[in-house]
């Protein structure tokens, strides 16, 4: 992720309106954000994603999720049953890998492939995996009102992405992020994540429901995340190859 941000993180943290708003320049506001998601060592939580082609639903599956840090993470679908098994790992260097339970085989999903939505949603496996923005990107503040910033982002050197640009909302009153939009090489926007009903575990508060919306097909996915533990002291062997395979078996 150097640090991208998946889905996925998923999980973007609370802030006191006054810390946030006393951020005086662009890295400030971003080492905020991520620095929401050091208040807690690890967090666990289940979820569901529905997809939707002409506004009918097409597909549901449900997952758990395990993620340390801002960068550990792995994801283990649990239904239904041809996808029961199969998990994605993100590593903290940033290299993601999958779980295949009809192979018993792990395979790293290549950097070329990571704009492609995963499992047939609108969810590719970048968004999936991805959790902070403090490093690896360069940010330019856009637009500001009193409400919210808007950054505009443009991936470092090195930094693996499928995406030219990205622009950033971040909400003042929870210092979260609650829209993303992603841009293609010649500027087109090829994508827009919101992300809202934002609820309190512990000492974070975090967005539970994702929107991607993809504007090349028209098709549209919905994330929702609940029963949130945090510090339950994961290791982080966790999230490596080897525990992804033993958790297949």
């Amino acid at each position: 992720m150097r640090k991208l941000v998946l889905l996925p993180v998923l999980a973007i943290g609370l802030m006191t309106i006054g810390q946030v708003a006393e951020a005086k320049d662009v890295k400030e506001i971003l080492a905020r954000v991520d620095d929401t998601l050091t208040k807690v060592d690890d967090q666990t939580y289940k979820g569901n994603v529905k997809v939707f082609r002409d506004g009918k639903e097409t597909k549901s599956l449900d997952f758990t999720v395990k993620m340390k840090g801002l960068r550990m993470k792995v994801v283990k679908f649990t239904a239904p049953g041809d996808v029961r098994g199969m998990s994605v790992l993100t590593t903290a260097d940033n290299l993601m890998y999958v779980y295949l339970p009809s192979y018993k085989r792990v395979r790293r999903i290549a950097a070329h492939v990571r704009n492609q939505g995963f499992m047939g949603t609108d969810f590719s496996p970048e968004e999936m995996g991805a959790a902070a923005w403090s490093v690896g990107w360069n940010a330019k503040i856009v637009k500001e009102t009193d409400k919210k910033w808007v950054l505009r982002m443009t991936p470092q050197k090195g930094t693996e992405t499928t995406f030219a640009k990205r622009k950033l909302h971040v909400l003042k009153k929870y210092g979260g992020v609650s829209k993303i939009e992603s841009f293609d090489a010649d500027g087109k926007l090829v994508k827009t994540e919101t992300r809202s009903e934002w609820k309190t575990f512990g000492p974070v508060t975090l967005p539970t429901k994702y929107v991607i919306e993809d504007h090349r097909t028209g098709s549209k996915s919905e994330m929702r995340f609940s029963s949130c533990k945090v510090n339950q002291g994961l290791e982080d062997s966790a999230f490596t190859k080897r525990a992804l395979m033993r958790s297949g078996r």
